[in-house]
């Protein structure tokens, strides 16, 4: 017991004459003040890394999201072109006439296509039907830049007694049309995805076009 208190002592007395040491010698205090402020300022410069790289990141998240809305809002306006064109040539339109642009033309021997059928209406039978829901009507792959695909039902046709004074005023132009004509109404879901797997952000657009049949444009 005695040896323990002897060596607490001498614990103590050497604590107690560093502490008087530091405190009375200037440059201990110095030193104290240099090492508590450097701890200070890393701690601030780590804290503004982090939360510039946070920002970074939001940042890119966004850009990746705007850019995939972007893609599927242009198939949603590339779409009732290509159905116009469509509907006016009979046919899809070529590889040459649309090289960055890819089309459902699966066909039979002797039979049009699946986009072709659809667009005009015509009746699809089982093969048809399985290669349409496995395809997209109308893509577009273009790499960093991102991809879009586009499928189109045909949901409804409405024959209009009036002309287009009273059926198509500002939208395809006043006085046009016959006595009698047909608005034919496309359902589109359009999908701009941007990013290579597994890490990739698509967005969604869905909107409906109607196509006044003999009449330019559409909405």
């Amino acid at each position: 017991m005695e040896q323990k208190r002897i060596i607490t002592k001498i614990k103590n007395f050497s604590l107690k004459r560093f502490l008087s040491r530091m405190v009375g010698n200037d440059r201990g205090v110095v030193l104290v003040f240099a090492l508590v402020l450097m701890l200070v300022l890393t701690i601030i410069g780590s804290s503004a890394t982090m939360t510039s790289q946070v920002d970074l990141k939001i940042s890119g998240t966004t850009k990746v999201i705007r850019t995939s809305f972007y893609v599927a809002d242009g198939g949603i306006m590339l779409s009732p072109k290509v159905i116009s064109r469509i509907i006016t040539d009979r046919a899809l339109p070529s590889d040459t006439e649309t090289p960055l642009i890819a089309y459902d033309d699966y066909a039979q021997p002797g039979e049009d296509p699946v986009l072709l059928k659809k667009i005009m209406g015509f009746a699809m039978d089982s093969d048809y039907q399985s290669n349409d829901a496995n395809t997209a009507d109308i893509s577009m792959e273009q790499g960093t830049l991102g991809n879009m695909a586009i499928d189109i039902t045909r949901t409804a046709t409405h024959y209009l007694s009036g002309g287009g004074v009273e059926f198509a005023a500002g939208t395809e132009g006043v006085g046009v049309g016959g006595a009698a004509s047909a608005a034919i109404i496309y359902s589109l879901a359009s999908r701009g995805t941007v990013g290579t797997s597994p890490k990739t952000t698509e967005s969604d657009i869905v909107a409906q076009y109607r196509k006044v049949a003999g009449v330019a444009g559409g909405r």
